[in-house]
């Protein structure tokens, strides 16, 4: 059975509540928020934008009561080992039990906005992080415990890593068929007994947002390699392939069920703002 999620960026702590009621009340099980914080974005004036997704699910879990929330992805290069475990246990203690903590390498291009090194050999890298992220949460925490690590995975090392030493992982840009490979691929290489949950990133945004966003993820190298390798060479091809219309939102249903079939757990609709017409959207596809 697949769960439905809803990621979402950047949002206000007030409003990330008001995500966390929405999704209770309209079968949607979790949120995902990436770690804006870290990503040294600016709006068009030049102005520093990006919220902190810990601090603003603190918020959501004390107004709500059965939605989880996944932290998704912590870009790590810009974390503390000693810091990033105490940030996860101190969520999973206030929402009983609810937290995820989704881990990234990142992308050179990130790293560098921030004036921090890109890992050389990314591979060892997160092996180390999942490692020890799973150590701390099993024994290595005094309080909030017990909370699963997941790992951001584009390429198929990153995905062999994810299926062998994580939690689960968190897929992104994928078109239903390469959604049902990767899933063949990580329920072979996952140890036996172990079966790590796939979560995956799948965009509901009018015309406009779907085509900006695919652009500015294309103009990104290790995600321009991940269209590549899918046989899309276009931004059209990106749009027709790996999202969803919000005009139409039949289409948009068949697609989600083509990615129920792909054998995908946590189907994550993302949304670009979570305005009235996204709202909307969600409500009437899980209609």
């Amino acid at each position: 059975m697949m769960d439905l999620a809803i990621c979402i960026r950047n949002l206000p702590g007030r409003d990330l509540i008001e995500a966390g009621r929405f999704a209770e009340d309209h079968g949607y099980d979790e949120l995902f928020v990436p770690d804006s914080a870290r990503g040294a974005g600016y709006d068009g004036d030049g102005r520093l934008t990006g919220r902190d997704a810990f601090a603003t699910f603190a918020a959501m879990f004390s107004a709500t009561t059965t939605v989880r929330g996944t932290v998704g992805v912590a870009a790590v290069p810009m974390h503390h080992r000693l810091v990033l475990p105490n940030l996860a246990a101190t969520l999973q203690e206030l929402s009983e039990g609810r937290f995820s903590l989704g881990l990234g390498v990142s992308h050179p291009e990130q790293t560098g906005r921030m004036g921090v090194e890109f890992p050389a050999r990314q591979i060892d890298h997160m092996r180390d992080w999942i490692r020890d992220m799973r150590s701390r949460s099993s024994s290595g925490m005094a309080y909030g415990s017990g909370w699963p690590v997941l790992i951001a995975a584009l390429g198929p090392k990153m995905v062999q890593l994810g299926a062998e030493e994580a939690d689960g992982l968190v897929l992104n840009w994928l078109t239903p068929e390469h959604a049902a490979d990767s899933v063949q691929r990580i329920r072979s290489a996952a140890p036996a007994g172990r079966r790590p949950r796939i979560a995956l990133y799948l965009r509901l945004m009018s015309d406009e947002h779907r085509y900006a966003d695919a652009e500015r993820y294309d103009a990104m190298a290790n995600y321009h390699r991940n269209f590549l390798a899918q046989g899309i060479e276009t931004v059209d091809e990106i749009v027709a392939g790996t999202t969803l219309p919000r005009a139409d939102l039949g289409a948009a249903r068949a697609r989600v069920e083509q990615y129920r079939e792909a054998g995908i757990d946590t189907l994550c609709i993302y949304p670009m703002a979570f305005d009235a017409g996204d709202r909307l959207a969600l409500r009437e596809l899980t209609r």
